[in-house]
């Protein structure tokens, strides 16, 4: 999973550029580059962490370049760098491809060939997409790319003559912003209100987009079918400012907050929530049944999201750190708690529940934000081990399994309906694939 904005501006960009992608480091934490053309040539820099603790703004205020790109990433490295007969480019990945492993043998067998990997039998998904793009051009290259991956995408690659990004079947988030002086293409519109953009519209699934001193330019629109929209970035993965296909996810996450509490009502002294992505949704549940909304766990804030750490250890330690409870509003109380999900299980069974009975509280019920997980991710979110789901993990067989596991008085799932509900897209265009409906 990564995160990136492309842009070109009448004024010097790297301002622009770094701030903006900075409001994208909820997309991933472990890598952070950026990459300008200047005079017909490139320069570009990465490194490991996060974007404000690597890079020096002030430094970087010395950058000269109209155009500009720049990612976080929770994978590999990016920007990366590709040279071919078609010239050079910069390339920034968010997705997955499922089939990476029969496109890495087919490109063996078509006589190509990959170096610079200390293990030779391990080539990430962006060094497979960047040799497709190099071997055919960048809008060739994209439209082979949607022939012969299984997955999902948006990608943006900085050229010497402008931005060319794509978006795949639509799982992947992509949108156009402008103002006076320059024009964006971003993995999200929270990158956009502070940097005075304002949303021009999303990318469409299969179009591909050239961005230059010309501003936004359609250069091919591919038919991919069938459009699936990503219902998790609504549910969990975006952040709450965002506007995603013309949707709030902050008014997403009301809603089903809402639809939780008409059909799930409780006798509660209060409604809180797991910070943060739990936040839209006590507000909307506690709006709809009239119960106060009191906060009962602080986040740290130099926490990272647990969710999006790479192996179990980390998001282990990270869920722990993460959350203060404030003990002396727990005490006596019945609570309802929002979350976006439960997937693995590990900080409700772990920390939330214990720390919230140990500290006195009553009652805990919880009301979830999604179904109840039952598969892995194929687009490129963390989990891609089906047996990662708690409730393939445990063996259960329904939802009060799961209540009885993680110690809770009783659990609310919202349902596929309350997505398309919430998100105004019909049911067959959202991505339902992790909870088990294909």
């Amino acid at each position: 999973m990564s995160g990136f904005l492309g842009i070109y501006s009448k004024e010097h960009c790297i301002r622009d550029l770094v701030w903006g992608t900075s409001y994208l480091q909820h997309r991933g934490q472990k890598y952070c580059g950026w990459a300008v053309v200047h005079n017909g040539k490139m320069s570009y820099d990465h490194h490991k962490g996060k974007l404000r603790e690597k890079f020096n703004f002030d430094q970087l205020k010395s950058i000269e370049g109209h155009l500009g790109l720049g990612v976080v990433s929770s994978g590999d490295r990016q920007p990366v760098s590709e040279l071919s007969k078609y010239g050079e480019f910069l390339l920034a990945y968010d997705g997955n491809v499922m089939s990476a492993g029969e496109l890495k043998e087919e490109l063996l067998r078509e006589g190509h060939s990959f170096t610079g990997h200390y293990d030779p039998t391990y080539i990430p998904d962006i060094v497979l997409v960047g040799k497709i793009l190099a071997l055919n051009g960048p809008v060739d290259g994209i439209e082979q790319l949607s022939r012969r991956i299984s997955g999902d995408y948006s990608l943006a690659l900085l050229t010497k003559g402008g931005i060319i990004a794509a978006r795949g079947w639509g799982r992947k988030p992509l949108i156009l912003g402008r103002n006076e002086d320059s024009w964006v293409v971003c993995s999200e519109s929270c990158a956009f209100p502070n940097l005075d953009i304002e949303i021009v519209r999303d990318v469409r699934p299969g179009e591909i987009v050239l961005i230059n001193e010309k501003g936004f330019e359609t250069v091919k629109q591919l038919e991919v079918k069938p459009v699936k929209y990503g219902t998790f970035e609504w549910v969990y993965t975006a952040n709450a400012a965002s506007i995603i296909d013309g949707v709030s996810v902050e008014q997403f996450r009301n809603t089903i907050g809402a639809i939780l509490a008409e059909r799930y009502p409780v006798e509660a002294d209060l409604v809180s929530e797991i910070p943060n992505s739990g936040i839209g949704y006590a507000l909307g549940y506690a709006r709809a049944a009239g119960i106060p909304h009191t906060r009962i766990f602080v986040k740290y804030d130099y926490a990272d999201r647990s969710f999006t750490q790479g192996t179990k250890e980390e998001r282990e330690e990270e869920a722990r750190r993460k959350l203060i409870p404030l003990t002396s509003l727990i005490k006596g109380k019945k609570i309802v708690i929002t979350d976006d999900s439960i997937v693995r299980g590990t900080q409700t069974k772990e920390s939330h529940v214990p720390r919230l009975k140990s500290a006195g509280a009553r009652e805990v019920h919880a009301r979830i934000g999604c179904p109840l997980l039952r598969d892995k991710c194929g687009y490129g979110k963390t989990t891609k081990e089906k047996k990662e789901i708690l409730f393939v993990r445990m063996g259960m067989s329904n939802e009060d399994d799961v209540r009885k596991f993680l110690g809770l008085d009783s659990v609310g799932f919202a349902l596929p309906e309350d997505l398309a509900e919430a998100s105004g897209k019909p049911l067959e265009e959202l991505c339902l694939s992790c909870w088990g409906i294909s």
